[in-house]
Parts: C-alpha cells; structure tokens; sequence
C-alpha cells in the first residue's frame, strides 16, 4: 500500500503540516478529552484530519472537506483506537484521507487546494522606474508590518490582495483620479467576501443585491478608502507624490448603521453560562461583567486586576489606547476570585488546555449557544453588546458607557445603541414629566400607539422596530464622507439609498 510519504512526496510543504498534527501516537490520542464534536488538524486549505473521541467507546479517524459553498463534508476513514474493532495507523488514516478527496465527485464539490499558511506579502512584486500604487502599497506595507499592530497589518495585506492589487497595483500613482475609484467601487460590489482559503467567488448582479449586503460592500469600499488614504500620504510624505491631488478624491460614502438588536436578557445569560465548559465559563462571565473583547480578556493579567481602583487596567488593544474599567461589586469579586493563587504576571484566564484564548473560544461558544437555545448569529462579541446595552436600558450615559468601552467618543455608541436611549428617553418622559390635567392621569388611555400597550413589548422587539423605521437622513456624519460625482454614480441607483 502507498505510504504517506510516497503519495504526498511530491506534494511540498503537506508533508510539514502532517507531521506537525498533535494526535499521531496511541499517548497523544488517549489524552485527548471527550467531546461530541471531532479534534480537528489542518493538512491543506480546505482539508482537515480529525479525530472523533465521542466517549470511551467511540473513537474514529475522520476527514472533512470544504465545499465550494462553504460548507464541509465528513467521511469516517477507520478506529483510532483499538476498542471494538482493530485500530487503523496515523500513517493509513492520511493515506486514506488523500485517496477520499481525490475522488472525483468529492474533488469536483470542493474549494481548491493550496499550502496552509497566512498571507505575509502583497501578491505582486512590483518592478519598472514609474512609482505605481503597487509601489505605494509595498513600501506602505513595509511600514505597518513595524508600526501596527499584527491583526491590523494582516487585515490590510488581505483587502489589499483582494480588492487593490487586481485593479489599482498597475497604476502610476500621479495619474490616479475619481475614475479609478470608480472602478473600484464597482468591483467591490460585485465581488461576494472571500472566507478564509475558499476559492475566489464568482460575481454577481449589482441588481440582485439586498440591502443589507450593499450596506456591508459599502463598508468594505470605506475600509479600501482609509487604506488607499494612508498608502498614498505615506506615498507623499516620501517623496513619491509631487502633489496631494491624487489622494483629495480619497473620500468614503455614508453608511446607514445597523443598531444591534441581539443582545441577551439576563436569564439567557445565566443560561448561556450554565452550557458553557469550565474555562469557557469563565470568559464569558468576565465579557459579561465588563464588556471587554475577546482579545483583551486574553492577555489581561491578574496585576492588571484592581491597579487604579475598583476595575481592570485593560492594554491597548487594536488601535485604541489603554483604558481602566470600572466593576460593580458583583463583578470585582469574580476578578478578584480569579486571581487567588497566581502570581502578578500570570494570565487572569486561560483554554482548558492552559493556554492563552485566542481563537480556541469560537466552536465552544457556538456550540454552548446551541445548547442554551440562543439565536445562531449570536457570536462572543455579542456579549459586549450585551453588557453595552444593559447600561444603556438601565439608564447610564452614552458617554460612560463609551468610556467603558474604549471608545474615542459616543458617536460609534449612539450608532451602535442609540436605539436604547430612545426607549430609556421614552420611560423618562413617562414618568417624569408633570401632570397639566389631573383626569388625563386617572384615566387610562388604550389606543393603538400608547405607551401602556408598547410598554409590555421586550426592549429587544422595541429596537427592532426602531431599526425597521426609514431613516430620516442619509447624511454623511464624517468629513471624509464626500465621494465624488463618479463614485456618486454608483451607489446612489442602488436600493435603499434614497
């Protein structure tokens, strides 16, 4: 039978991520913890080995594959242990993994297949005496690889090799204009987002679009802008530009926001918490009574606990500054819990497995929210949204609660929640404001609109139909939303922008 070198001897790189898998060995396998869903490894883009340890009567080799519709397909390839049946080797399992996506009908279904590994480079080398925008993003690059964070540079290496390089690299950058832009507008509305290593999609209709997908390409145009923006003043800071022509018709489009509205009550809290694992628990308790993200949970450390009062010293994170947090007393002491036995340096949480949380949350947490019956869009982050909108429904200001957050200003809070505000203002109106006509107050009035009747509805229900309302403006709210007349012409023939 073929090994596993032989077939893949050819192959390159596989052969490192084969050997890199952490459940070769009959130790490595039995040390692995039950659970319902399969340990997984990746051998190339789109193609995993796994190992399904269900209980101890079931372990098996399993292989996935990724569809051309983003979905994966699983096969069973034989015991990994010798339990009911004969265990098959680590060796076999990747020879019959590779055999089974070669098969015609699995390999016509899935996405193509490329080594493993992130992007660390434009996808052009650009060459020739004219200093093109090719030019401009490569010695950008060579800047933010050292001046940004890691996340940041490799979000923007990503949306350059997917949207700027095909169309702009090319371009002497002194003869870039509105028309360019133009172009790009329109490629971005008719490229579907690229998830991870999945082929890339084909076009669509700008005509089929819905709403909520423009809104996000429109977002996706405003993030290629900011880039573009810093590419080419770095350009003129250089040197490269003899002018700032070619970088004022750089300007964004309004965007209509989109107020969260799946936040939880506090029941489906604790019954988020109750399916949670042990050390998953502990994330999102500590997400719930602070509102920090993911990130910025993973690398606090219990010295960052209580260093300037009653609240977390939070790092910088992204862009933002560092910040302090304030708890409630119910949430100091979770902290404080926390760090008993660990020494000032130590992390404050940690996986299961003792290692930093990164992106090891991401399948638990979907699969506790299954388990507690939550909506399937609710992700981690939510949770921030959760504990922004518990202040807000409570009362507190959107300054504070902007401050809670780590942002800049309330603007990005009144976009995200301002909808709460409006139910709170509503209560407030309610109650506050002094009787003229004392029979208006003994009388109850029932009506179509009354606040009696809408009082009863979910604060959740309350800001869906506030979302649901025409907005009144469309109105640029930054000074860099001033596209031009070309770029203009794109999107204000589409649906929802009148």
């Amino acid at each position: 039978m073929t090994t596993t070198l032989e077939l893949l001897a050819k192959q390159g790189g596989e052969l490192d991520r084969i050997s890199a898998c952490p459940f070769q060995k009959v130790s490595q396998i039995e040390a692995l913890p039950y659970r319902e869903y399969p340990h997984w490894h990746v051998l190339l883009s789109g193609r995993h080995i796994g190992l399904h340890r269900q209980d101890d009567r079931i372990c098996n080799w399993v292989a996935r594959t990724l569809t051309v519709d983003g979905k994966y397909r699983q096969k069973c390839l034989g015991p990994a242990l010798d339990l009911s049946k004969k265990a098959i080797t680590f060796d076999l399992a990747i020879s019959r993994a590779f055999e089974w996506f070669d098969t015609g009908v699995v390999k016509a279904l899935s996405v193509a297949t490329q080594y493993v590994g992130r992007t660390t480079s434009l996808s052009i080398s650009p060459i020739g005496e004219v200093y093109t925008v090719g030019h401009a993003m490569q010695d950008y690059l060579e800047w933010s690889k050292v001046a940004r964070s890691a996340g940041g540079h490799y979000n923007n290496l990503s949306l350059m090799n997917y949207h700027l390089v095909p169309n702009l690299s090319a371009i002497p950058i002194e003869e870039f204009n509105a028309k360019h832009l133009q172009s790009l507008a329109l490629t971005v509305l008719e490229r579907p987002p690229k998830r991870g290593f999945e082929n890339t999609p084909s076009k669509v209709a700008i005509d089929t679009l819905s709403v909520d997908e423009i809104r996000k390409r429109k977002r996706t145009f405003n993030s290629l802008v900011t880039i573009l923006r810093m590419v080419f003043r770095y350009a003129w800071e250089n040197g490269h530009l003899r002018s700032e022509r070619s970088w004022k018709c750089l300007n964004r489009v309004s965007v209509n926001h989109q107020p969260r509205t799946i936040f939880l009550s506090r029941s489906e809290c604790l019954n988020l918490v109750q399916s949670c694992n042990p050390a998953l628990r502990q994330l999102v308790l500590a997400a719930l009574y602070s509102g920090c993200r993911v990130g910025e949970l993973g690398e606090l450390r219990v010295e960052d606990v209580s260093k300037e009062g009653l609240g977390l010293h939070v790092q910088p994170f992204k862009r933002s500054p560092h910040r302090f947090v304030f708890l409630p007393s119910e949430g100091m002491k979770f902290f404080l819990q926390a760090s008993e036995g660990k020494s000032p340096s130590d992390l404050l949480f940690c996986s299961s497995k003792g290692k930093k949380w990164r992106r090891q949350h991401t399948l638990l947490f979907r699969t506790a929210v299954a388990k507690a019956g939550l909506p399937k869009e609710f992700v981690f982050h939510g949770l921030r949204h959760t504990y922004a909108s518990d202040l807000i429904g409570r009362g507190e200001t959107l300054d504070t609660v902007a401050k809670q957050l780590g942002h800049a200003n309330t603007q990005t809070v009144m976009n995200t929640y301002g909808h709460l505000a409006d139910r709170v203002r509503e209560k407030q109106i309610h109650e506050c404001f002094s009787p003229l006509v004392e029979q208006q107050c003994q009388t109850t009035y029932i009506g179509r609109n009354s606040f009696e009747e809408r009082s009863d509805n979910s604060d959740r229900m309350f800001a869906k139909t506030l979302y649901d309302r025409p907005q009144i403006s469309t109105l640029p709210r930054s000074s860099l939303a001033r596209p031009s007349k070309e770029v203009m012409e794109v999107f204000s023939s589409l649906p929802g922008e009148h």
